[in-house]
């Protein structure tokens, strides 16, 4: 999905294929102009290469939000694979956009690789709409299921702080072992994991059940990204530990009584981001 100024670019596909962008030169304006880009698939980069193409036949300057970066998990080098992140990261400055707006980004890689780019981070922005909607009191923890988690909300003054430390396998990637390193769980109190990215689940659902473990009697999950593997996992089960999942529609947007979408009015953050970096 492609959005400028907040209208969606219609597109369709011919016969064999390929890619027809609807011209949008109506929507174009001279001032700043606000590009939108939702990944559904790799299509969806041929298509933002066309409309800003057309956008700079108009001499305009264009900003680009990102709702979730594709390939940001391609982030290192590995034996046998493409370091897709960075060819990606590639076409995007090749755009040359004024501004790249990248909601929580997932990897400092990203970051790195983009040229002019700001992330943003939502779910410090939900955290007081879900504290309030689940009674959250000072007794009340947050939660940071690892060390990336923790120093990535450094910056947010949170009080009974908790934070999980992970054990992976070096070769597989895969979590061997999971305790909590720093905090304490209050007997009856109620914890809110924050957190960028949710696929299974399944390490949201380790940590909730070793908080409730040590004494939690509600787990609560927010996060920016959720794919739809989640409903391959455990997480959305009865028996799970985690009781509502709190997120965006970045990547999905299937309903299940336990996910609670949350709004990002991307235009808002634009404006506010820019003025922040001084970008007026």
């Amino acid at each position: 999905m492609i959005k400028l100024n907040g209208h969606e670019i219609e597109t369709e596909r011919f016969p064999n294929g390929e890619t027809k962008v609807k011209d949008f030169e109506d929507v174009i304006i001279k001032g700043r102009n606000i590009l939108e880009f939702k990944y559904v698939t790799d299509e969806e980069l041929l298509k933002l290469m066309f409309v800003k193409l057309r956008i700079d036949e108009f001499k305009v300057p264009c900003v680009l939000f990102v709702w979730y970066m594709p390939y940001s998990r391609m982030d290192r080098k590995i034996e046998g694979d493409l370091f897709t992140l960075q060819y990606v990261c590639n076409f995007i400055n090749w755009m040359k956009f004024e501004k790249v707006i990248v909601m929580e980004p997932h990897s400092d890689e990203t970051m790195m690789r983009l040229v002019r780019s700001i992330p943003v981070y939502p779910v410090t922005d939900w955290l007081p709409t879900v504290q309030e909607e689940v009674g959250f009191t000072q007794n009340d923890h947050i939660v940071f299921p690892d060390k990336g988690a923790a120093a990535r909300y450094a910056d947010s003054d949170y009080a009974n702080i908790c934070i999980m430390e992970k054990k992976r396998d070096p070769i597989t990637g895969k979590i061997e072992d999971m305790h909590l390193k720093e905090g304490k769980v209050n007997p009856g109190s109620k914890c809110i994991i924050i957190d960028d990215l949710c696929s299974k689940g399944g390490t949201f659902a380790w940590a909730g059940s070793i908080l409730k473990s040590l004494g939690a009697s509600e787990v609560y999950l927010v996060v920016s990204h959720c794919e739809e593997t989640i409903f391959e996992g455990t997480l959305l089960t009865k028996d799970s530990p985690i009781s509502k999942v709190y997120t965006s529609k970045s990547i999905m947007c299937k309903e299940h009584p336990n996910i609670v979408y949350m709004d990002v009015a991307a235009m808002v953050y634009v404006g506010k981001t820019l003025i922040k970096k001084g970008g007026r």
